[in-house]
């Protein structure tokens, strides 16, 4: 039943390690099949012919490992747990494999071994961005959750062939394909084979040209329809409002696979592609379609922000371990700040709904305790252990590096634009970046370096913003900022209204979350506790009890805990929650005017 798949290993960017005399006589080749979809198990061989290292064949043995983790997720996921029936042969005899680590195999190996094959098979029942599928409706496979890899053999090309399941005909992969062979395609490295997620079966697939190089969109699943004409004119026009940042472009083609699902959202960043998850309905509701629109022009930013302006820290990787970094801000956080700017750049939203979004940022930073627990740096640093395992008590002692990253990025762009008389801006920041680091030293940059960088760009110390807003938790100065651009901030929310402070889980009467300082909080009221009455009455609708109640009544709240009742006293308060909306200042000066236009990319539109 297992075939074998041809593996190569590779290198992050390419041409970060040469590779030595050695080794560059082995051909590595990975084949990836799917013989029976509806078992949800992937069929792969690793396959190493004209075997040539002279430390290996005198130690006797290889050791063969899987990721356990993939770049832009920042989670040890364990992919080695789906993966079973590992058996190696070397010069076509059964050789022994033993398991050393939970995610390292090691291979025994005859003196004159000059041809090794790995054959697995890979359980893919998992449909994110990040994990693998498949079924009898089509497959795919991310190159960390699926490909072996060696140490000694990982900086060298090698050859995917994938082998589609009887009368599925398309494969949509980011890398080159070989000529002459079906579904053959060149990795330079290990690291490009796993940053080409792999999408195989009949799906759609529509191109456009944006930004001088073609692009594709790999369309997955059933869903609402859609007009083709305009959902290719809205993708350009985000690729190329992009562009604008930087501009200049590293692709010669781009991959967008695009997956229709039920519930699933988000997105994940690769150097030539990006894979997307969305509702089937996407395409049918406007509201559902603008924060689509929103997910493509992050992740499109992402090859730009994250894939080659980078962190020092991500690339080259270590799959085994965790990566640390205090700068997911710059990564995720710009780039959420970017994702709206660049919807406004393309002419897909309004001043008005730019300005709300931005606003959205700000209410996140002062409506969450956590974001005065946890710094930026904190939140980037423990991305492995909090972030992406958030528990009951996240909101109280966490803090986005997405969203107030984007909402202390917004800040940092007005604070270069005010320096520069709006001369400058963030763009020249990361173009900066773009330059020094990725192009000329092929590096990424140190925590000091982007400091500097933007310090350069403004023309002046960033120290006291970095001490209070990356490495410190003090409140955002919000207005200060605004008014750069003749704004202000409001509160839309009435804080004489009754406030209690829980927020209840999705269709129950369930208390998902207790807000620290809160009345609930006070009272002792805790996540899990099952609402049954407040003064003796079912709650369906809290928001609307709250609004006939004043601040100071008390209200005997019972719940059911662990099985048991139990009745709680408590007295509510004054609304501390905000809702922010940046308003323009009626009499703004010229200068005020002047930069408001350069920050909202008004263009030829009247300020």
């Amino acid at each position: 039943m297992i075939q074998r798949l041809f593996v190569c290993v590779v290198f992050f960017l390419c041409g970060f390690v040469s590779v030595p005399d050695s080794m560059s006589q082995n051909h590595i080749e990975y084949t990836l099949r799917m013989p029976e979809p509806a078992t949800h198990y992937f069929q792969v061989a690793m396959h190493v012919s004209e075997f040539v290292h002279p430390t290996i064949q005198k130690q006797g043995y290889i050791d063969v490992k899987l990721p356990v983790w993939t770049p832009g997720s920042y989670l040890v996921r364990e992919y080695a747990k789906n993966l079973d029936r590992l058996e190696a042969h070397a010069n076509g005899v059964k050789t022994d494999v033993r398991k050393i680590r939970k995610n390292v195999w090691r291979v025994s190996l005859p003196d004159d071994t000059h041809d090794l094959t790995l054959t697995y098979a890979l359980y893919a029942n998992e449909l994110t961005v990040r994990t693998n599928f498949l079924d009898d409706q089509h497959g795919y496979a991310t190159g960390a959750a699926t490909f072996l890899y060696t140490d000694e053999f990982k900086h060298q090309p090698a050859d995917l062939v994938v082998e589609p399941y009887r009368d599925w005909t398309r494969v949509s992969v980011a890398l080159p394909a070989l000529p002459g062979k079906s579904f053959t395609y060149r990795a330079e490295n290990y690291d490009l084979l796993v940053d080409s997620p792999i999408e195989i079966g009949t799906h759609q697939v529509l191109h456009f040209e944006a930004c001088g190089i073609p692009h594709e969109i790999a369309l997955v699943g059933t869903h609402a329809p859609v007009d083709e004409e305009q959902l290719k004119a809205d993708y350009k026009r985000i690729c190329e409002a992009a562009l604008t940042v930087v501009g200049t472009h590293p692709c010669q083609r781009y991959l967008f696979i695009v997956h229709h699902t039920t519930g699933g959202s988000g997105g994940l960043e690769h150097l030539h592609c990006t894979t997307l998850q969305t509702n089937r309905n996407t395409y049918a509701q406007e509201s559902l379609y603008a924060n689509f629109l929103g997910l493509v022009a992050h992740e499109y930013f992402h090859l730009w922000n994250v894939k080659r302006i980078r962190p020092i820290e991500l690339g080259p990787f270590d799959y085994e371990n965790e990566n640390y970094t205090h700068q997911l801000w710059v990564a995720e956080g710009f780039t959420s700040m970017y994702d709206n700017h660049i919807l406004r750049r393309a002419g897909l939203s309004s001043v008005d709904k730019y300005l709300s979004d931005v606003a959205n940022d700000f209410t996140y930073v002062v409506n969450t305790p956590g974001t005065r627990i946890q710094s930026l740096a904190e939140a980037s640093w423990d991305a492995w252990i909090k972030y992406y395992r958030p528990n009951e008590n996240s909101i109280n002692s966490q803090s986005s590096y997405y969203t107030k990253g984007a909402a202390v990025t917004t800040l940092l762009n007005l604070e270069i634009l005010h320096a520069t008389a709006g001369e400058r801006s963030l763009d020249d920041v990361l173009r900066s970046l773009y330059q020094t680091y990725y192009l000329e030293a092929n590096r990424g940059f140190t925590e000091q370096e982007i400091q500097t960088t933007i310090e350069q760009v403004a023309g002046q110390s960033m120290e006291s913003f970095f001490q209070d807003y990356i490495w410190g938790t003090a409140p955002l100065d919000i207005d200060r900022y605004l008014q750069y651009v003749g704004c202000h901030v409001e509160n839309e929310l009435d804080a004489q209204q009754a406030y209690l402070g829980i927020h209840l889980a999705s269709g129950r009467p369930s208390i998902q979350h207790v807000l620290k300082g809160s009345p609930a909080c006070q009272a002792g009221l805790n996540a899990f506790d099952e609402l049954i009455s407040i003064d003796g009455q079912p709650i369906t609708d809290l928001p609307r009890f709250l609004a006939t109640k004043q601040p100071g009544e008390e209200v005997l709240i019972e719940v059911r805990r662990a099985g048991i009742v139990r009745i709680f006293e408590v007295e509510l308060q004054s609304n501390s929650l905000q809702k922010l909306v940046i308003v323009r200042n009626e009499n703004p000066s010229p200068e005020q005017v002047e930069l408001f236009s350069k920050w909202v990319w008004l263009g030829s539109e009247t300020a």
